[in-house]
């Protein structure tokens, strides 16, 4: 991000110091802290090797591995989105205070508050949509439990404006989920949540571009937050999309009514173009903006 953010300065021959330079790193070194350390701990993990498997999930187990030789399961992607949305979600609520306004807030955060419940409850329901491999089992749990209270944090004004709302879109999401559900649980409830939980995400999607499109430009004091959310919102996203749509065999029998898989699959590459869609938006806008104190008092000349 900051060597993107730096060529970008150049290549729009916006006049930067030494200082702006080196505030440019400062303000960047949390975020860029963080997402090293998710991925130093993944690899971590990996490094480990293997862990045990009963007898009978043995063979599973070795086809897996084969499947995903650098990542030994296709669950490490969705490990490493769940790292990647906790490091979001925390630089989000450090910077919330600083004036401004988020996109990742209010509506777009409530929405992905409702994910993060559905997901609370289904792993107190059932251990099927648990994560395997190296960096599965326990970590990411922890990490869903750990953005509640913080995504609580970013939401708690639309909360308390709209509750009726929320109840209305909680009440829709559950009943289209009861519709389109998988069939990874034995237990209905588990494999419904799990829907709900993706559909709160998609929902949150469409959020996150609205609040992004009508925040004021000069309304946008984070801009290293905003600009490190949008870079990363796709890279999270993509991880996921490219779970859904690799990891699973195209017979695999993992429909359990309406559907099925089809709705995380499409809802997720949604969600993805959504992401990419945004990031493209507020790049445009913030290069126009860059450009506007320049133009008529140092027009732009090439030698041919």
């Amino acid at each position: 991000m900051v060597m993107l953010r730096l060529e970008l300065l150049s290549r729009f021959q916006v006049v930067q110091s030494r200082e702006n330079y080196k505030k440019i790193l400062r303000e960047c070194a949390p975020e860029a802290a963080g997402i090293i350390a998710c991925i130093t701990l993944v690899a971590a993990l990996r490094a480990r090797g293997d862990f045990q498997v009963t007898g009978e999930d043995q063979e599973a187990w070795e086809h897996i591995k084969r499947e995903w030789p650098l990542l030994m399961t296709a669950d490490t992607l969705l490990a490493l989105q769940v790292l990647l949305r906790l490091v979001l979600i925390i630089s989000a609520v450090l910077r919330s205070g600083d004036g401004g306004l988020l996109p990742l807030a209010d509506e777009a955060a409530l929405l992905w508050l409702g994910g993060a419940i559905a997901r609370m409850v289904l792993l107190t329901q059932s251990t099927a949509y648990m994560l395997d491999g190296p960096a599965g089992s326990i970590m990411p749990a922890a990490c869903e439990a750990a953005v509640v209270p913080l995504l609580l944090v970013l939401s708690h004004g639309s909360l308390r404006r709209s509750p009726v709302t929320v109840v209305l879109v909680t009440l829709a999401v559950w009943q289209f989920s009861c519709r389109n559900y998988l069939n990874i649980a034995s237990e209905f409830t588990a494999n419904v949540l799990f829907t709900a939980a993706h559909s709160f995400e998609f929902l949150a999607s469409f959020a996150y571009l609205f609040r992004t499109l009508l925040i004021d430009n000069g309304s946008k004091g984070h801009h290293v937050s905003v600009g490190f959310t949008h870079l990363l919102m796709p890279i999270q996203q993509g991880l996921a999309a490219y779970f859904w749509l690799q990891a699973f065999d195209p017979d695999a029998d993992v429909n359990g009514g309406g559907l099925g898989i089809a709705v995380i699959q499409i809802g997720c590459v949604v969600q993805l173009g959504v992401y990419l869609a945004t990031a493209a938006l507020y790049t445009a806008e913030w290069f126009g903006d860059q450009q506007q104190p320049w133009e008529g008092s140092h027009p732009i000349t090439a030698d041919i």
